[in-house]
């Protein structure tokens, strides 16, 4: 594995999924420790190589010495294929790096989202522009995946009437989405608390199928209803911090905590 010596990754220091794959890469040591800067840390000698508009939506791979910049997938390619040798030049290859483009920009406008992070008190933010498309696809993705969950959940714990469920989680879904409608929130505010809902569901919706599997081997009921309570209080309290990152009307937390009150008070009633 050779050390890219002469090359700098400017990464998003407000998205910790930046901050965790480019400190991999150090400690792999593909990356100097100096070979991973944080934009909003960048001197001004090594911005002034970089198209920041484009950096905030790609990260970029700076040749120190020819001054030559790789934004995104083609600067992953590079690091990616130097940090696996046995892989050759295949990360590098345009037929390779195609497919992952679409999945590379859906992270990229929903990393803030995805991260639950707020703007940067400080300095340049760098945060990306907003993008309603890959916003809803976040959502769709996001509630398919949890009825998805919800779904393995009620055949996994025996519940017949999985319509029933569907219908007591959708009315959880409007009572947060008529309070985010009414709350003072500017429209794009109101589009990333519904991706937000949505990365919570994927992480709700993972506890659900879990806490059951691991009911149903050990054969402990209880064990269902401890792991539902602590997925909730989980959840309440991620669903908190994001509401306060992003400065979110504090009313959601009390529509979020009803919700998730009603939903174990009901799941308890139909499993019991």
């Amino acid at each position: 594995m050779a050390t890219l010596t002469h090359k700098t990754l400017l990464y998003d220091g407000a998205c910790p999924m930046c901050q965790a794959y480019s400190q991999g890469f150090v400690k792999l040591g593909t990356l100097t420790p100096q070979g991973r800067v944080s934009l909003m840390d960048a001197d001004q000698a090594i911005l002034a190589k970089v198209d920041i508009n484009r950096a905030r939506h790609e990260i970029p791979l700076v040749d120190t010495q020819t001054g030559e910049v790789l934004y995104g997938v083609d600067a992953l390619g590079m690091v990616i294929s130097n940090t696996c040798p046995v892989m050759g030049e295949l990360p590098n290859k345009p037929w390779a790096k195609a497919p992952f483009r679409p999945l590379y920009s859906f992270i990229s406008y929903n990393r803030r989202v995805i991260a639950g992070t707020g703007n940067s008190p400080c300095g340049n933010d760098f945060a990306p522009d907003f993008h309603l498309g890959w916003r809803m696809a976040l959502i769709t993705g996001g509630i398919s995946y949890t009825g998805l969950c919800i779904y393995l959940f009620c055949r996994l714990v025996g519940i017949a009437d999985v319509l029933q469920v569907f219908a007591f989680v959708f009315a959880y879904f409007m009572l947060l989405l008529t309070t985010n409608l009414f709350s003072a929130h500017t429209p794009q505010q109101k589009w990333d608390y519904l991706g937000h809902l949505g990365v919570l569901g994927i992480i709700e919706g993972s506890l659900f199928v879990l806490t059951a599997l691991a009911a149903r081997s050990s054969n402990m009921i209880g064990l269902l209803f401890a792991g539902q309570g602590a997925g909730r209080l989980l959840a309440l309290y991620l669903h908190a911090q994001r509401v306060k990152a992003n400065g979110y009307n504090p009313r959601l937390n009390i529509a979020f905590a009803v919700g998730a009150f009603m939903l174990v008070v009901y799941l308890a009633y139909i499993i019991r």
